[in-house]
């Protein structure tokens, strides 16, 4: 496997430190990934390498706020610059593997995200995976508490908040639990901005899932604390028959680092190579040689 870590032009005068992962053979299919709050592309090395096995090639960057970007821990300059992040990245993407399909795949923060572009840049995309996405908190938030945010928000946007967070809680391979613990990039922070975003897409994404086109892999763990899994499953109710929702019992909220990650990250790659089949198929049928061509 041949892996890069460097600051990258992914579009004019836009920079991104960004991962990747190649297989050694040419890639059947490319896998574009966007992390969760507080995490950072590097974190997917793992999952990364499990698709590569599989024979598709991988990429992650670092979101604003998060890793080595330069913003403040936690700090965006909007929720559509994040969302514009993510075009540039898949345009990228699709140049560096113009013949091959690139399928996104976004976790936590990054699962609310690829749903919200899925819905709204559905043009740009053949399949999406979305983990766990944050649609809905798992606890909702108090009434008095989300709105003296709103009021604040408004003055001072950037205040932080500062979650407590469990690695025991998030996943049960005590290996990937120590992996987080030692992470120096890692953090547990969000602006106001950052936290009314993904409060605000979400509600937009349940209310608009019917508008889904792209075909959507949708997993989510029953004992998930942070995000809601029951959101997960009225999204996927609303979306029909594009969206594939996997519930994963018991499961906490990264089953893809979780004891059993084995049976859903192979619910992954089957995905992968059902967008190639489709890609295959759509390139095949492009292909065809017109009647005319042939005198007829």
């Amino acid at each position: 496997m041949k892996t890069t870590a460097q600051w990258l032009d992914i579009s004019p005068g836009q920079s991104k430190f960004v991962h990747t992962w190649q297989p050694e053979q040419a890639p059947q299919a490319n896998v574009a990934i966007i992390h969760g709050l507080g995490e950072h592309g590097g974190r997917y090395a793992p999952l990364a390498g499990r698709f590569v096995d599989a024979g598709f090639s991988v990429s992650a960057f670092d979101q604003q706020g998060h890793g080595r970007s330069p913003e403040s821990r936690g700090k965006i300059h909007s929720y559509q610059s994040l969302l514009s992040d993510i075009s540039a990245f898949m345009q990228w993407n699709q140049t560096q593997h113009p013949q091959i399909p690139t399928v996104l795949f976004g976790h936590s923060m990054g699962g609310n995200l690829v749903i919200n572009f899925a819905l709204r840049e559905s043009a740009q995309l053949g399949s999406v995976i979305s983990s766990s996405p944050m649609l809905e908190k798992a606890i909702p938030v108090s009434p008095i508490v989300v709105r003296l945010a709103r009021w604040l928000m408004r003055i001072a946007p950037n205040v932080k908040l500062h979650s407590q967070v469990v690695a025991e809680r998030l996943m049960s391979d005590p290996a990937e639990q120590q992996m987080l613990h030692d992470d120096e990039l890692f953090h547990n922070q969000m602006t106001l901005r950052l936290g009314a975003g993904l409060v605000d897409s979400g509600r937009w994404a349940l209310q608009h899932a019917g508008r889904l086109r792209s075909p959507l892999l949708l997993s989510h763990g029953t004992n998930d604390y942070m995000t809601c899994c029951k959101a997960s499953v009225e999204f996927a109710q609303r979306a029909g028959e594009a969206c594939e929702l996997v519930v994963l019992d018991g499961e906490l909220h990264d089953p893809f680092r979780s004891l059993q990650r084995d049976e859903i990250i192979a619910r992954y790659v089957d995905f992968v190579h059902q967008a190639v089949q489709a890609s295959e198929q759509k390139s095949g049928s492009r292909t065809l040689t017109r009647p005319q061509e042939l005198g007829l």
